[in-house]
């Protein structure tokens, strides 16, 4: 009886790791897809006729708008370079952890045979 529930338990774990990994890769392909095909919308981008709208003075536009764009588009590639980083250790923590318990199945399932 225990033995089965340690092979259920070993099972779940290995399903559990192999969603890590799918989910991991998924995260990275859509990382690495957002940095080179950033969305559009999510910059301001300034019309120079316009007012700048975070002026309580609501000056004409300031070529610092600008430098602000750029730094916030490099930001949103640091991030996304950050969050590849990050899914791609999960899906080789994932991996291992996958590894390790196929591993005490398969001994569990020889031992079992060998009985």
């Amino acid at each position: 009886m225990s033995n089965n529930v340690r092979i259920i338990y070993l099972y779940i774990v290995a399903f559990i790791t192999l969603a890590m990994i799918v989910a991991g890769i998924i995260s990275a392909v859509n990382n690495i897809a957002y940095y080179f095909f950033p969305d559009s919308y999510l910059f301001y981008e300034y019309d120079y006729n316009e007012y700048n709208e975070y002026s309580s003075y609501n000056e004409p536009f300031d070529y610092q708008d600008e430098e602000r764009n750029e730094i916030e588009r490099e930001n949103y590639k640091t991030e996304k370079i950050k969050n590849t980083v990050v899914s791609l250790v999960v899906v080789v923590i994932g991996a291992i952890m996958y590894k390790y318990h196929w591993n005490m199945i398969e001994k569990e399932k020889s031992s079992d045979s060998e009985k």
